[in-house]
This record gives structure tokens, sequence and C-alpha cells, in this order.
């Protein structure tokens, strides 16, 4: 089917198109992504919420659909539904042209919550930076916009409290202040920020209270702090991430396998093997692929000759 006979049929609302037909909007070229636009803009604003949202469930689906020429365009989309999902639909997405956009939207009026899913948006940038895959002015413009939010005390919490977590890769003196001003905030979405940012700065020191904090009372911070452990991936943490596989929240319970799984060692892999055999269905799944991954930091060379 030509792009151009798939975009009429879903520019009209009474057209029920078949999933199977945005095949059509997968891996567009320059030009089909031309003639893409020039009906998109035309769209009324609850079929592009529906359109767009149909391209995430499906890529999420299916790897081999490539609709991000698409959620690139929408970065620009006037419609905030439309702009989230195209964010969300980038997350994956590690081409260095989408910094640019996202950084914009971090600096716009835009609502707080687009905002703050631009900036954990360019959390995985920060990441990919200290693994020195982008250049020093991506680094700069990144390290630079993400810490005048986090200093901004006018700033929205939510986008701040993103902010922070999307900058801690990068692991400044400055960087250290503001996640211990987090973690001794009374608000338990801006602590439960610090500890992830904890995580994601590979600093050691943060240890003792992020296993402190491994009993806390809110399942949402235990959460955190068990991905964060994982992270920082010291085998010291694993007595203490055991508790959390007979916890009473079982996202908590998914986080200790999956903690267990990046940390290792021979105590985190007999208490995996005893899970993948006594836990229920889903426990057992996330047991094992916590334990291919104790497998994989053992050998790694042992997974590169099986693929």
């Amino acid at each position: 089917m030509p792009i151009e006979q798939f975009v009429e049929s879903l520019a009209d609302p009474q057209v029920d198109v078949p999933t199977s037909d945005f095949i059509e909007a997968s891996d567009l070229s320059p030009a089909e992504l031309g003639s893409f636009a020039k009906t998109w803009f035309t769209i009324p604003a609850e079929r592009q919420h529906w359109i767009i949202s149909t391209m995430v469930d499906l890529a999420e689906d299916n790897p081999e659909l490539d609709f991000c020429a698409v959620f690139k365009m929408c970065l620009k989309d006037r419609d905030e539904s439309v702009l989230a999902k195209a964010i969300e639909g980038l997350w994956e997405y590690e081409d260095r042209s989408v910094i640019p956009s996202l950084l914009d939207i971090l600096r716009s009026d835009r609502s707080e919550d687009v905002r703050a899913a631009a900036a954990v948006a360019l959390g995985k940038f920060s990441v990919m930076i200290q693994e020195g895959k982008f250049l020093k002015r991506d680094a700069d413009a990144i390290l630079e916009n993400l810490m005048s939010i986090v200093a901004d005390e006018n700033e929205a919490l939510e986008v701040r409290r993103r902010s922070l977590e999307a900058v801690a890769p990068f692991n400044t003196e400055e960087i250290k202040k503001y996640v211990s001003w987090a973690y001794n905030s009374d608000n338990v979405k801006l602590r439960s920020s610090s500890i992830f940012a904890m995580g994601r700065t590979g600093e050691t020191t943060w240890l003792p209270m992020l296993i402190k904090e491994l009993q806390h009372k809110e399942p949402t911070v235990r959460f955190e702090t068990a991905n964060a452990c994982g992270e920082l991936g010291e085998e010291e943490v694993v007595p203490h991430l055991v508790p959390l596989l007979q916890d009473d929240d079982y996202q908590v319970q998914l986080a200790g396998l999956s903690a267990l799984g990046k940390v290792g060692g021979p105590l985190a892999k007999r208490v995996l093997l005893r899970c993948a055999k006594e836990g229920d269905a889903v426990l057992e799944e996330a047991a094992r692929a916590a334990l291919e991954n104790v497998e994989f930091l053992e050998d790694p060379m042992a997974f590169g000759a099986d693929a």
C-alpha cells in the first residue's frame, strides 16, 4: 500500500484501520515521512493520539517495527498527549539527533508532566555520555540544562526530581549535594528520586543509606532502593536484598530478584536458584532471568559463544 493511501485512511476518523496496516509507517524514508507529515498536522488531536498510541504499543510488542521517524516528528506536536506518547515511543532510541528537541521541551512552558518525561528521556543519554558515546557539546548541554532545573527552587517538583534522576550519572560534587538534599526531604517521591539517583551515580559511599532504606515502610522506596543496589553492584548488599523476596509488595519482590541478578556472586546465585524452583510462575521466570545475568557476569564469553 502506498504511504499516501495509508495516511489518507489514518486521517479519516470514520475509517477503522487494522493494526496490521501500520507496517506501512515503519522505517519511513525522508520522502515518505514528508508525505506523512503533510497530512499528520491536519488530523484531529483525538485521532492523532490513537494513532501514536497504537504505534507505541505495536513497537513494544514487535521490535522489528520502527516508528521512530514519526515519533521524532511528533516532538514538535502541539498536543501534549501526542507529545508525551512520542517521548515514550523514543525510549530506546539512542541517536543524538533527539537531544536538542528534548532539551527544548524541558525548557518550554509545556505541562510539568511532559517536561518531566523529557527529563527522564534525557537520563538515558546521561548514562551513555559516561560511556564515551557522545560529543562533549552534548554532555555540556545536558548537564547544564538539567542542573539549571534541579537548582531552581521555583521549578515544579516533578520536573525537578526527574531532572535530578537524569543528571545523576555525571556525579559531580554539586549533584551529590542535591542527592543529599532530596534524600533528607519529607516528600516520599523526592526521597525515592534521590535513591534512584544514588544508584545512577555509581558512588558506593551511598551504600549505608541504601541498606537502611531497604527496610523503609513505603514500598515505592524499597523498590527504588533495590534497583539502586542492583545498579551499584556491590556483593555486600546481597544479604540485605534477600528478605525482599518475601516482601508484602510484589513489585518489590521482583526488584529484589533483578538486583540480585545484577550484583551476582555465590550467595545471590544460590538464592536465585532456590527461587526459580519454589516461587510462583512470575517469580520463577524473573529468577531465571536474573540467573542468566549472574551467569553472564561469571563468564561473558560463554554467552558470546552460544550466540
